[in-house]
């Protein structure tokens, strides 16, 4: 059967950049301790995953037809339809997004967006507890849709077989009554967005000090590391004792001022 093109090169970047990053950042987020220095790269994949998304935004104006955001079939009522024609024998097929993967990406991109803005927030000294509920909020969600997403694909090959699964390695889906392929893979773009993927994780990994967990960027320092904050927290309270240990010691000096003032007064007195 004909094959057309379906999925350019920047697009298929980005879709297995993502995956892996979330792997990365939920594995360790689940798996290894929040004290340990490797927790960082928890934190510093899920900057790059936001990352991803803007650059997957700005592709979104600017990519092939099946990229931009006005080919994703973002109607309730084409969703609906989709998700009653799955079972039936003749479900409507599509050369790029269906219905069900268009809401799918833009779900992806709010929750990646909430999963970093909270992360974030984390790491100051306001309302930690419940940003870190937030967070894990927004992590299962994201979650849940990728597993929701992952499903509706393998349910789609096996019910069409039409190369679904290996379209976004080979950017190619069986031929589509009515719809013409893309005309560019847009080679150029997928090398330069590659080389911005890989420049901001360099960057990151540079500017972070895995011993103080502080990653320096742009004139401002954010403090990562979960034992640092407790380092942080003790300070604090070794500045606190400090304070009340000067209170202490002023209090001191003003009991012996009183007690030179009552001699003076008692000297006089008697003389």
């Amino acid at each position: 059967m004909e094959n057309s093109k379906a999925y350019d090169i920047p697009l298929r970047i980005f879709h297995w950049s993502f995956a892996i990053l979330f792997v990365v950042s939920f594995s360790i987020g689940k798996i290894i301790d929040d004290d340990s220095s490797i927790y960082a790269v928890h934190m510093l994949s899920g900057i790059l995953m936001a990352s991803l998304v803007l650059l997957r935004i700005v592709w979104g104006f600017f990519g092939s037809k099946t990229s931009k955001f006005v080919s994703l079939r973002l109607k309730p009522s084409e969703l609906i339809e989709y998700f009653s024609s799955i079972l039936s024998a003749k479900s409507k097929r599509y050369l790029g997004h269906n219905p069900a993967s268009s809401f799918a990406a833009i779900l992806m991109f709010i929750l990646t967006f909430g999963i970093v803005a909270s992360g974030l927030l984390m790491t100051l000294d306001i309302s930690e507890h419940f940003f870190e509920e937030v967070h894990e909020l927004f992590t299962n969600g994201l979650l849940i849709v990728i597993i929701f997403h992952i499903a509706g694909v393998i349910l789609h090959q096996i019910k069409h077989n039409d190369g679904m699964i290996l379209s976004m390695i080979t950017g190619k889906k069986n031929y589509v009554a009515g719809e013409v392929g893309i005309e560019s893979n847009y080679p150029l773009i997928g090398i330069i967005f590659t080389f911005l993927l890989i420049f901001e994780g360099i960057f990151l990994i540079n500017n972070y000090n895995f011993n103080t967990g502080k990653l320096h960027i742009f004139g401002s320092q954010l403090l990562l590391g979960e034992e640092n904050k407790d380092k942080r927290s003790r300070g604090n309270s070794y500045d606190d004792e400090d304070d009340d240990d000067d209170d202490d010691d002023d209090d001191d000096d003003d009991d012996d001022d009183d007690g030179d003032d009552h001699h003076n007064k008692h000297k006089e007195d008697r003389d």
